[in-house]
């Protein structure tokens, strides 16, 4: 706190390495870096049920990340459910960029998802424009070229900067 202000070197190091072990235990959660690896997104699944199945797998790997990092698991029940429907679209856009999402998947989401569940023309066209935002976005972070940590770090403050409880 205070012997920051005050110049204290020694503070400043202590602070230093909390940073470091906190990233270091949300880079433990990564479920990419730890389980899935290279086989996170295979450009070669093509089929409906293939696609969902990979969208379903992204959305799972957000909450087990949520699961393990550090202070998450001390909240409510209530209040972790809440903060994961606030910011689930956040999180599942991240981790497709950060999987290496092919860009040729968005339409295919979008087939999957009308496939499961019919809906009105109007609906249709602003869902397209949804999956539309989606691809920009994941587009726009394979183009920064996001690291494993920073991903972490990225993740960990859209999950904590919320409206939601």
């Amino acid at each position: 706190g205070h012997s920051f202000l005050n110049g204290d070197p020694t503070a400043l190091m202590t602070g230093q390495t909390y940073l470091s072990g906190y990233l270091a235990l949300l880079m433990r959660a990564e479920p990419y870096q730890n389980r899935y690896g290279a086989q996170c997104m295979q450009p070669n699944l093509m089929g409906i049920e293939n696609i969902c199945e990979m969208a379903a797998r992204l959305l799972f790997s957000a909450v087990e990340w949520a699961r393990n990092i550090p202070y998450f698991p001390d909240l409510q029940i209530s209040d972790q459910v809440a903060l994961l429907r606030l910011v689930w679209s956040e999180l599942f856009v991240l981790n497709a960029a950060q999987c290496g999402m092919p860009l040729h998947i968005a339409p295919m989401l979008a087939a999957a998802g009308l496939h499961h569940s019919p809906m009105a023309a109007d609906r249709v066209v602003a869902f397209m424009d949804q999956i539309r935002i989606f691809q920009e976005q994941v587009e726009k972070l394979k183009a920064l070229h996001v690291d494993a940590a920073e991903y972490s770090c990225i993740k960990a403050i859209v999950l904590f900067t919320s409206d939601a409880c």
